[in-house]
């Protein structure tokens, strides 16, 4: 979610340790090739990715936390935490503040007396550069802060900056993350909260001193800095139980039953609230009816945190900070991924509700909010985490039938940080089903080194997704019966290694069993008979050695002589059983009339070949096969477009398109669930 800010923890730590949807006409693929710098975890290996194991589920610490409000006087900062309660108007409008030789500000008063935590109110004054500084603040029981203001204010020429100090001395001063999420326009997250910039894990600091380079005192107008501080748990590691979706279960929720959906994945191990220490949300945030698709953060905090109980830390700090600072319902995520792969659930109900996040203004509503636990600027996720995502993000999508592989057409109604308007009448965009942050709103998050691997964590997530539907979804289709457990083994795994859906349909099409079944159809179809043996062998062999296209079977065996007495014996009882057996008509008059005064001088196969590879042909045998795999035939657009690419590439070919699509997974995963 946020921008990236130097980790003031980490400096003192070191100072001390020295294939896409068929929309009938249009095409869509899914994005990019597997990123070599991500692992895949060894199936069936420990669902528990860190040594450390997570908390046991013994209640955490209270977390604390204060507003203090900024009072800027004439004078310099004195650091009692006793100022007047009223701003004095000594800013000028239209004073620029001048940086210190450094290029930073300088300290109005750093050596003054830390004001304490629980103050109601922190002085602040200019320094001689013209920037506004509070007092150094007590930061001995903090670990998180926050700047903020109330909602609509203009805080352009705001520019929050803090340095923290550890012993004697003072880091350098360092932006504050700029504010790149908010709820979505006219929702009840919108109305109750402060605006303000996301929150900065500071550590294990003695103080900390905030500047701002505001140029008039109505920007400082009610800003205040937030402080949040907790304890690590202590408790005794325990692992996660790893567990079926199937067992995921929730206490009553006020929640509509609609928006409960349920997948045929398995889910990851997840490292709930109750383990973590989660507050109890302080409203009931909204749920949307479905899930389309998700959005990958970074919270830009330190990477620095060496276990889960700091991590667990961090994110109960960062609920606080949501909760009780910016007046949101919940942790504005609705799950959060650390450095070592361990998932955390993170808005309450996540796992089994479209919950609706703050975490991408403007696209809040039906979207994943997914956050890495770090700074991920630079640096790529670990395999872990990037498999973490993967399986988090294929396991909550499946539930609705969602290819993380493909594209969305999403309206948006605008927000604070969106890149599009604010609008009642919204915008329709179309974004990938997987995105990151910045694809949405005025932001660098999830950083690049994490961009860099969504292309492989859509392509892996799909996998998941969709790898045993998709299996049973094809035996059903293609060889109309059920899977054996060998079959549904052996084809899960080859999917999750990376065989395609559409290479995996094109392995069945060539297997004894799908050709020998198509030969039967044909015989029957055709001739009215089942074949002989030596007819069930030849044509057979023919179609899996790739010598005759299983399609053209028909159109070999309506050019026979058994076809021709079976349709009675004459040039026009061939021509009209022609028709009716191909094109599921009577041909007009003058269509016999053409076709038998051929027949003479050019044989009985310019009739057979000239009507089964006709448009009509093909395109009764698209309706065909969108039957057969999508229940449903093509509508005008499709026919147009898919009738001629069977003319041109015939059965397979478009088999493999509309397995590959976002249709057929989707139906895949409703038929089995």
């Amino acid at each position: 979610m946020h921008q990236p800010v130097v980790p003031f923890a980490l400096i003192a730590a070191l100072a001390l340790l020295v294939s896409g949807p068929i929309l009938d006409g249009q095409q869509h693929t899914s994005g990019g090739q597997a990123s070599s710098s991500a692992g895949v975890l060894e199936q069936g290996a420990s669902a528990v990715r860190t040594v450390e194991g997570v908390s046991g589920g013994a209640p955490a610490d209270p977390v604390t936390v204060n507003q203090m409000a900024v009072a800027v006087s004439s004078a310099g900062a004195t650091g009692t935490g006793t100022p007047s309660a009223t701003p004095s108007p000594s800013v000028s409008p239209t004073a620029s503040p001048t940086a210190s030789p450094s290029g930073a500000p300088s300290a109005a008063s750093p050596d003054a007396p830390p004001v304490a935590p629980s103050a109601p109110v922190v002085a602040a004054a200019k320094d001689p550069s013209g920037v506004v500084e509070t007092a150094p603040i007590d930061t001995t029981s903090i670990q998180t802060v926050g700047i903020t203001w109330p909602a609509g204010q203009d805080v352009a020429t705001l520019q929050p900056q803090i340095r923290t100090k550890v012993g004697d001395t003072w880091s350098s001063w360092q932006p504050v993350p700029q504010p790149d999420s908010a709820p979505d326009p006219g929702s009840a997250e919108a109305a109750r909260g402060r605006s303000g910039t996301d929150s900065v894990w500071i550590g294990s600091v003695d103080a900390v001193q905030v500047g701002f380079a505001a140029k008039s005192t109505a920007a400082m107008t009610d800003v205040k800095v937030a402080l949040v501080g907790s304890k690590a748990a202590t408790t005794q590691a325990q692992p996660a139980v790893w567990r079926p979706s199937s067992t995921v279960s929730r206490a009553a929720s006020a929640r509509p039953a609609a928006a409960l959906a349920t997948s045929a994945v398995a889910a990851p191990t997840i490292i709930t609230r109750d383990q973590w220490g989660a507050a109890p949300e302080a409203c009931t945030p909204a749920v949307a009816s479905t899930l389309v698709g998700a959005v990958i953060h970074h919270t830009a905090d330190t990477n620095s945190y060496t276990t889960v109980a700091q991590a667990e830390q961090m994110i109960r700090n960062d609920q606080a900070y949501h909760i009780n600072v910016r007046g949101w319902c919940d942790l504005g995520y609705n799950f959060v991924v650390d450095k070592w792969g361990n998932i955390y659930e993170g808005r309450a109900n996540s796992e089994t509700e479209p919950v609706i996040g703050v975490h991408a203004g403007g696209f809040n509503t039906g979207t994943l909010g997914v956050a890495i636990l770090g700074d991920y600027t630079s640096l790529v996720p670990s395999a872990a985490t990037q498999e973490a995502l993967a399986e988090l993000i294929g396991w909550r999508l499946a539930a609705y039938g969602r290819n993380p592989g493909g594209m969305m057409t999403y309206t948006t109604y605008g927000g604070e940080t969106s890149r599009w308007p604010t609008t009642t009448t919204g915008t329709t965009v179309t974004e990938p089903v997987v995105m990151g942050h910045r694809d949405v709103d005025y932001t660098s998050c999830p950083g690049d080194g994490a961009y860099s691997t969504l292309a492989w964590i859509r392509d892996r997530a799909s996998k998941i997704a969709f790898s045993e539907p998709l299996v049973q979804a094809l035996y059903s289709d293609m060889l109309q019966r059920p899977v054996d457990p060998t079959g549904l083994s052996t084809w899960t795994a080859a999917l999750m290694a990376g065989t395609g859906a559409s290479a995996l349909g094109d392995q069945i099409a060539h297997s004894a069993e799908y050709v020998n079944r198509r030969v039967v159809e044909a015989y029957a179809q055709i001739l009215g008979r089942t074949p002989d043996p030596t007819g069930l062998a030849t044509w057979s062999q023919a179609i899996m050695s790739g010598r005759l296209r299983v399609e053209d079977l028909r159109g070999q065996l309506i050019q026979s002589d058994e076809y021709y007495a079976r349709a009675g014996g004459t040039d026009p009882a061939y021509v009209a059983r022609l028709y009716q057996d191909i094109l599921g008509r009577a041909p007009a008059a003058s269509e016999v009339s053409s076709w038998v005064s051929q027949i003479p001088s050019r044989g009985r196969g310019i009739v057979s070949n000239g009507v089964w590879r006709s448009l009509e042909s093909a395109q009764r045998r698209v309706n065909e096969a969108f039957g057969i795999y999508l229940g449903r035939s093509a509508d005008p657009t499709g026919l147009s477009t898919w009738a001629p690419y069977w003319q041109a590439n015939g059965e397979d070919a478009l088999r493999a398109m509309i397995i590959g699509s976002d249709e057929y997974l989707s139906r895949a995963v409703s038929r089995f669930p």
